[in-house]
């Protein structure tokens, strides 16, 4: 009997048991789905920063403000989405690729989807909050909405832009061929 072979069984690494019941996906189904949960995000705060602009109040009929509220809306929009979104959307893009295949949920880190739930929990406060009363809260509601819309729509690209790229051929495989 030969004791310098080592066991066969310890070829796989242990994985935790919640790893090994949620559904897996390639680095291309991550990107696409992180792509659309940021365009789902986009399409809903605009759409409701236009509303807030739309529905006029009972003392002040304001639709005039459309534009020049948007444009500041949209400037607001670009400085963020420059200093803060693209970088963020870049760092999220290497973390999927860096993954590979892996959680489908996990496309986004946790302290993420913790961002996205405390964002969204503050937007419904806003929304139920004394400010959607008065036209000035609307209007200020309204840029607000636009400007986060407008940086994730200008920060969206970088995921689409990874997602419809072919996969990068890695040094190993290239070595290979």
């Amino acid at each position: 009997m030969d004791h310098a072979r080592a066991p066969q069984n310890d070829a796989r690494p242990h994985r935790p048991w919640w790893d090994r019941i949620t559904p897996r996906a390639g680095v291309r189904v991550q990107l696409f789905s992180a792509a659309l949960v940021w365009l789902v995000g986009v399409c809903f705060l605009l759409v409701r920063g236009v509303l807030f602009i739309e529905v006029p109040s009972a003392s002040f009929e304001f639709r005039f403000l459309i534009v020049p509220v948007t444009l500041v809306a949209i400037v607001i929009g670009i400085v963020k989405a420059r200093y803060i979104l693209i970088r963020y959307a870049g760092k999220a893009v290497a973390r999927i690729r860096r993954r590979g295949r892996a959680c489908f949920f996990g496309f986004f880190s946790p302290r993420s989807w913790l961002f996205v739930v405390v964002m969204m929990g503050g937007g419904i406060l806003l929304r139920h909050s004394a400010l959607v009363d008065y036209s000035w809260g609307r209007v200020c509601l309204a840029t607000l909405y636009i400007a986060v819309g407008t940086a994730l729509a200008i920060a969206d690209r970088i995921f689409w832009i990874a997602a419809l790229r072919p996969e990068p051929v890695s040094e190993v495989g290239s070595a290979v061929e």
